[in-house]
């Protein structure tokens, strides 16, 4: 049984970082500006949502590292508070930005979820079917 869950944990490990790759190669080759991790993760994506690669197959590794992502944050954190007084002095230029884009995200989401559902909403459908019947009497 460990034997097993050793060679899944291999498996698993060996796919995800396949892609990391795979998604670091092709920003070299093809400068993107979109970091290599990023183009991996989407290739990964797409190859779980076509079914290229199984769940099963990255299961066990996922599940790993997701459970200790909190320790590889941990230097990331330390380097923020190094840094604290830069992040301070350039507060205007750090939070505006943010906060404005977020705002946009925000509005753009909103209008176009609201927008969506009403669309696809069951009294939208409703309204149809009783418009039906009403032509089916008629």
């Amino acid at each position: 049984m460990a034997k097993r869950k050793i060679i899944e944990l291999i498996r698993s490990l060996a796919i995800l970082y396949a892609f990391l790759w795979i998604g670091n190669g092709i920003v070299y080759l093809v400068p993107l500006g979109i970091p290599g991790s990023i183009v991996g993760l989407l290739l990964l994506f797409f190859g779980l949502t076509t079914q290229l690669i199984k769940v099963e197959w990255i299961f066990f590794g996922a599940n790993l590292l997701i459970r200790y992502m909190m320790v590889l944050f941990v230097p990331i954190s330390v380097g923020i508070m190094q840094h604290f007084d830069v992040l301070i002095s350039q507060a205007k230029a750090l939070l505006i930005p943010n906060i404005v884009s977020s705002l946009i995200t925000l509005v753009i989401v909103g209008t176009l979820a609201d927008y969506l559902f009403m669309r696809h909403s069951f009294a939208r459908l409703r309204k149809k079917a009783l418009q039906r019947k009403m032509k089916d009497r008629l």
